[in-house]
């Protein structure tokens, strides 16, 4: 009777120890919500013509018409 309550009082502690819970530590985990805004910024663009430094030449109806940015021109 003494190893038949020996053995029972074995078992039990050893399922007491095997099916204890283990606590184990939680993490915390922080999230922080960023919102991002978005700001549309609509720029005018002025387009300013480039000025030619060459002689243009034009042809009409009307006549010759010689334009030049470095030298006088004149039509003979």
């Amino acid at each position: 009777m003494k190893i038949t309550k020996l053995c029972v009082l074995l078992f039990s502690i050893t399922l007491f120890v095997a099916c204890k819970k283990e606590e184990k530590p939680v993490e915390v985990i922080k999230t922080n919500t960023v919102e991002k805004e978005t700001v549309i910024v609509k720029d005018t663009v002025k387009v300013v013509p480039k000025e030619e430094k060459a002689t243009s030449v034009k042809i009409n109806s009307d006549g010759v018409k010689v334009d030049s940015k470095n030298i006088d021109v004149e039509v003979k």
